[in-house]
């Protein structure tokens, strides 16, 4: 669908965003546009508008990818929200109404530039695709130039003559596939000075058409800092969010600290059960005690001791010894021992001893 007279319409801003932010537009509509006809987001190649999301009466809101369009008829306002951006979404990009012809009438239209940041070391290499979707892209001639005050400066540009051309100056190299619709940049043993804002673009004529822009960042290597595999690689990158010596210390000093304190805790409460489990066990064993034994003051003690011996001769050896025990607190208490039957005596007259047989079930 062609914008009707507006074959070289001039954007109405430029907006500059990086990779992975997000665009927010909004576009006023007045005079003919209402809030009923369907609103769009189209991108705009040669003067043609391909509608990326539109709404659709009565819905007023409506999303496609990455992509959301809102309008809100109270403010005559249509919105627009396109997140993760890429550097292939740079372009002109129009807000549009459909006409009661069905032709798609600009609001507003932006040029959008999204580019990338890339950061290497000194001596490494940068390996860059450059995507193109419009067709008549094939047949120009792609340069690879470093912009400045006065202009994109070329460093190498491909021969329009050819389909797949290459072109090699000093360490840059460009490589255009027009079956892939793809330039490739090859750029060698970058050098600080190499840091700056580059294009890749389409030249016609004196005028450059942008198809990519690139920030680039070459950082010095450090003295005495290893070089991991080959000084050309093009997947080194810079550590630019590597913490500092000091955060990676005090990081350090924080978790050593925690630890410290869960093992001192650990080790109190190991002391507390093991004093719990002391005295439980100390209870324990006085109880057992006190079922099992009378108290110290029902020991029977040897209160006298009798001898008899023969009156005649001392020389005599001992026949019979008695010995009469007696409680502390009553005469009169009996005296309990267990004896094995072999070992009792035969019951005399004088012995005040009985015996008995206890049996356990």
């Amino acid at each position: 669908l062609i914008f009707t007279g507006l074959q070289a319409q001039t954007p109405d801003s430029e907006e500059r965003r990086w990779e992975g932010s997000t665009l927010y537009i909004r576009c006023p509509y007045t005079g003919g546009a209402n809030y009923r006809q369907q609103k769009a987001w189209c991108r705009v190649r040669d003067d043609v508008c391909e509608p990326l999301v539109e709404t659709n009466y009565p819905y007023q809101k409506a999303t496609k990818g990455k992509i959301t369009i809102e309008d809100n008829p109270l403010h005559k306002t249509v919105s627009i929200s396109m997140t993760n951006l890429q550097a292939e979404d740079s372009g002109t990009y129009s807000c549009a109404y459909r006409s009661r012809s069905y032709n798609y009438l600009p609001l507003k239209t932006i040029s959008l530039s999204v580019f990338k940041e890339l950061h290497r070391w000194e001596l490494d290499s940068l390996s860059l695709q450059c995507p193109y979707r419009t067709f008549g892209y094939s047949t120009g001639t792609k340069v690879w130039c470093r912009k400045g005050q006065t202009g994109c400066k070329d460093l190498v540009r491909t021969d329009s003559t050819e389909h797949n051309s290459r072109a090699l100056e000093d360490r840059t190299m460009i490589q255009d596939d027009t079956q892939k619709r793809t330039v490739t940049i090859t750029m060698q043993k970058l050098q600080a000075q190499d840091t700056g804002v580059y294009w890749c673009a389409l030249a016609r004529g004196t005028r450059l058409t942008w198809i990519m822009e690139v920030m680039l960042f070459v950082s010095k290597r450090l003295s005495g800092t290893t070089l991991s595999g080959t000084a050309g690689s093009s997947e080194t990158t810079p550590s630019v969010n590597t913490p500092a010596p000091s955060a990676n210390v005090n990081t350090f000093t924080v978790l050593s600290g925690i630890l410290s304190i869960l093992f001192i805790l650990a080790v109190i409460s190991s002391i507390i059960l093991c004093v719990r489990q002391r005295k439980q066990l100390k209870n324990r064993g006085n109880r057992q005690a006190e079922d099992t034994y009378d108290k110290q003051e029902d020991v029977a003690q040897l209160d006298s001791t009798e001898r008899m011996e023969s009156p005649k001769d001392d020389s005599k050896d001992l026949k019979y010894v008695a010995m009469n025990f007696k409680s502390q607190r009553s005469p009169e208490d009996p005296l309990y021992c267990n004896v094995e039957p072999s070992q009792a005596h035969r019951k005399l007259k004088d012995e005040n001893v009985e015996y008995a047989t206890i049996a356990l079930k």
